[in-house]
C-alpha cells in the first residue's frame, strides 16, 4: 500500500513539472540571459553570496533589489559572474532542470568554461521568458566564502 501511494505522490510531482523547452527556445532563453548580464550586471549589482554547503566548494549568488540570503558579494564575486558572460569566456549553457525560486519557476542551465587552464562551472537560474537571473553557483571555488562576501550578513 505505501509504495502505492509513494508511486502516486512521484507521479503527481512529474505531472506538474513542465517539460524541458524545446532546442529553439533553449537558444532564445540563453541569449535573454546573455542580454541580461549585459545590461544589468556589473560589478555594482547587488548581490549577496553564501557558500552551500562548506564541504562541497560550492558558491550561491543572488540576484535582485533585495537578496535575501547569505552576506553582501564583492568585487571578486562579480568579477566571477562577469567572467561567465565574458565573451572571452566562450562559456557553454546547457538545459539543467526547472525549480521554484521565491514562488516562480525558473529555467536552470548548467555552464562551464576553460580559463587559464581551470574549468569553471556552475547553473544560472533565470526567467524563461525575460532572461532575468535570480541566481547563480559557481562550483569548485577554492577559495573559503569569506574573499567572496563580505562578513556584514544582510
Amino acid at each position: 500500500m505505501r509504495s502505492i501511494v509513494f508511486f502516486s505522490c512521484l507521479l503527481s510531482v512529474y505531472a506538474a513539472t513542465p517539460a524541458p523547452p524545446d532546442s529553439a527556445r533553449q537558444e532564445q532563453t540563453i541569449s535573454s540571459i546573455r542580454q541580461f548580464a549585459a545590461a544589468h550586471l556589473n560589478r555594482d549589482a547587488n548581490l549577496s553570496c553564501a557558500q552551500l554547503p562548506a564541504s562541497t566548494k560550492t558558491m550561491m549568488v543572488e540576484f535582485g533589489e533585495t537578496p535575501h540570503r547569505g552576506a553582501e558579494a564583492n568585487t571578486v564575486t562579480a568579477a566571477l559572474v562577469e567572467d561567465v558572460f565574458a565573451p572571452s569566456s566562450a562559456a557553454e549553457f546547457r538545459w539543467d532542470h526547472w525549480a521554484a525560486v521565491n514562488g516562480k519557476t525558473l529555467a536552470v542551465f548548467a555552464y562551464s568554461f576553460v580559463m587559464n587552464g581551470k574549468t569553471h562551472a556552475g547553473t544560472v537560474f533565470a526567467d524563461e521568458s525575460t532572461g532575468a537571473i535570480a541566481r547563480m553557483t559557481f562550483r569548485g571555488v577554492e577559495a573559503p566564502a569569506h574573499l567572496f562576501c563580505s562578513a556584514s550578513p544582510r
